[in-house]
C-alpha cells in the first residue's frame, strides 16, 4: 500500500496511543506532516508530554509544539488547543530553541481558551504528586494536575486572561484561597509572566474557529495525540492517570472537533515490548513489583545502567547546551542482558537497547512484553481505527518474544481488562513465544520482514479486532513500512 492509498478521501486523520504514551506519536506526526498535513493540531495535556523528532540524525524534543512545527517554513500551520494547559516559559524556552535551530514558526497557533500553568501548580504538583515512592501516581512535577483541577473548578486563567491586568490580579488572588500553603504575590507573579505572555501574543487565536475555516476551506488536518489511552482520566487504570483524556475523543475535542469529524484514525502500539511511566500495574512487567520499585528512583536512568552494566558511552555536548549520552545500543553486555533469564535483567536490557528513558524527565521507562488485552480495550474505547507498530527494531537478537493474549486472576480464572487498579495488580499474563530475530531497522519491504515476527503481527491483529497499517523499523520518517 502506497501513502496515497492509506489517505485517500481523508481530510481528518488522528494519531493517538493505545497504550501508555511514549510509543512514537512524535515521529508520525512528523511523518504526516512532513507527506499530507497542511494543519497539525494538539489538544490535550502540557510539557508533561515529549515527542520525540528524528531528521537527517538529528533528534529534536518538543514538550509543548506539535511535532510538525519543523515545516512551518512550507506554510504547515500548528495548533497548542483549548484542551492543552501551557506554561508560557516553557513554551518561550521551546521558540528559544527552534530560533536556536533557524526553524520558523510564523505559522503557529495557540488556543486564547487554553489554560495556563503558573508556578504556583508546579509547586502544588512537586509537593504533593511528583513522587512514585510508596505507591504514590509518580507525575512529572510540571503543574499538569493542579492546572487542570482549577480549569474543571472553574478558577483556571486562560491565555486570553494574560492580556487583561484587571482580570488576571482578580483570578490570581481567587487562586491565593486554594494554595494556603504557598506565598503568592500577584504583582511578581504577573511582572513574571508579562515577559512570556508578550512574546506570545502574536500567536494567540480562537483556534476552535480557525480549525473549522481550515476544514470549510479543504485543508488536510492531522492531530496528535499525547499521552495514552491507559493513562486518560475517562479510561485509563485509575487513579494512575493523567489529567486529561488522551483517547480520541478528547483529542479531537481539545482542538474544537468531534471526533465524528475524524475520517481516519491511527492507533500507535510499541511492539512487541511495551512502556510505562509512573506508578500503577502493569501485568505484563519483567521483573515486576521489583521493577516498578526500581523505575521510580529517578537517579536509576541512563547514566546509572550504562555505568552500573559497564557499557561503553560517551557524552556530547548538543547545540541547546544540553549534554547527548552516546552508546551502542547493540553492544555485547545489552544483548546478553535482553537473553537472561532473569526479566528484571532483561527489562534493563531492553530499555537500554530501545533507550527508553523519558524525554521529559529522564526516568527509566517500566519494560513489559505487549499486552494485547490491554490494546484489544484500547482499541474497543478509540474506535475503529488502524494500528501502527512501533520499536520493532528495537530488540533485535532477542532468542524469542512474548505477547499476552490473556489474563488469570489468583484462582486462575480468565480475566479482561479493568480500570480497577487493585483488581489488575492481580491479572497474570498468558503469553504466546514466538522465535526471536535479527536486525530490521531501516527496512521498508514488507516481504523482507522475519517470518516469526509476521506471523505475531498477523496474531495480534486478529485478536484486538485492527489491522496493522504501518510497522515503524527505526527513528527517521524512511524507516516505515506502509501495509495493505
Amino acid at each position: 500500500m502506497e501513502l496515497e492509498d492509506l489517505v485517500k478521501d481523508v481530510q481528518v486523520l488522528a494519531i493517538i496511543c493505545n497504550q501508555y504514551g511514549d510509543t512514537g506519536k512524535g515521529k508520525y506526526s512528523n511523518f504526516f506532516a512532513a507527506l499530507w498535513a497542511d494543519v497539525i493540531g494538539r489538544g490535550t495535556g502540557g510539557n508533561n508530554a515529549g515527542h520525540t523528532v528524528v531528521l537527517n540524525e538529528k533528534e529534536r524534543i518538543f514538550h509543548l509544539i506539535p511535532a510538525g512545527i519543523t515545516y512551518d517554513n512550507l506554510g504547515k500551520i500548528n495548533i497548542l488547543g483549548n484542551g492543552m494547559v501551557i506554561d508560557p516559559e516553557v513554551l518561550c524556552d521551546e521558540l528559544d530553541y527552534l530560533d536556536k535551530e533557524n526553524l520558523s514558526y510564523n505559522n503557529l497557533m495557540i488556543s486564547k481558551d487554553a489554560n495556563v500553568i503558573f508556578p504556583y501548580h508546579i509547586e502544588r504538583d512537586v509537593a504533593k504528586d511528583k513522587s512514585q515512592r510508596h505507591g504514590g501516581i509518580g507525575t512529572t512535577g510540571r503543574g499538569i494536575g493542579p492546572c487542570y483541577t482549577d480549569k474543571i473548578a472553574r478558577r483556571g486563567i486562560m491565555i486570553s486572561d494574560l492580556f487583561h491586568r484587571d482580570v488576571l490580579i482578580k483570578k490570581i488572588r481567587k487562586a491565593k484561597e486554594y494554595y494556603p500553603e504557598q506565598r503568592i504575590d500577584e504583582e511578581q507573579i504577573i511582572s513574571d509572566i508579562n515577559v512570556y505572555s508578550e512574546r506570545i501574543k502574536p500567536f494567540v487565536a480562537d483556534t476552535v474557529a480557525e480549525i473549522h475555516r481550515f476544514i470549510k476551506n479543504g485543508k488536510k488536518i492531522c492531530l496528535e495525540g499525547a499521552q495514552g489511552l491507559l493513562l486518560s482520566v475517562e479510561h485509563g487504570i485509575y487513579p494512575y492517570v493523567t489529567s486529561s483524556d488522551c483517547s480520541l475523543n478528547g483529542t479531537a475535542t481539545g482542538v474544537g472537533l468531534s471526533a465524528r469529524a475524524v475520517d481516519l484514525t491511527l492507533g500507535i502500539i510499541k511492539f512487541p515490548f511495551m512502556t510505562k511511566v509512573g506508578g500503577g500495574p502493569f501485568p505484563t512487567e519483567l521483573g515486576g513489583i521489583t521493577s516498578e520499585e526500581y523505575c521510580s528512583d529517578y537517579k536509576h536512568g541512563k547514566l546509572f545502567e550504562l555505568d552500573k552494566y559497564t557499557i561503553p558511552y560517551y557524552k556530547k555536548i548538543k547545540p541547546d547546551d544540553k549534554t547527548e549520552i552516546i552508546y551502542s545500543n547493540k553492544d555485547p553486555i545489552i544483548m546478553t542482558l535482553i537473553n537472561r533469564k532473569d526479566e528484571f535483567l532483561q527489562g534493563i536490557g531492553i530499555r537500554l537497547a530501545a533507550c527508553e528513558y523519558g524525554a521529559t524527565t529522564g526516568r527509566p521507562r517500566r519494560i513489559g512484553w505487549t499486552d494485547g488485552i490491554a490494546a484489544r480495550y484500547a482499541v474497543g474505547i478509540n474506535g475503529p481505527q488502524k494500528i501502527i507498530l512501533t520499536k520493532a527494531d528495537a530488540i533485535s537478537g532477542a532468542d524469542e518474544f512474548n505477547i499476552a493474549y490473556g489474563y488469570k486472576n489468583n484462582s486462575g480464572a480468565q480475566m479482561e481488562f479493568t480500570r480497577d487498579s487493585d483488581v489488575l495488580r492481580n491479572a497474570k499474563p498468558d503469553y504466546k513465544t514466538y522465535e526471536g530475530y535479527q536486525s530490521i531497522y531501516g527496512e521498508t519491504n514488507l516481504n523482507s520482514l522475519p517470518k516469526s515476527l509476521i506471523k505475531s503481527i498477523e496474531d495480534f491483529e486478529n485478536f484486538v479486532g485492527a489491522q496493522v497499517a504501518i510497522i515503524s523499523t527505526g527513528p527517521e520518517q524512511r524507516h516505515t513500512i506502509i501495509r495493505n
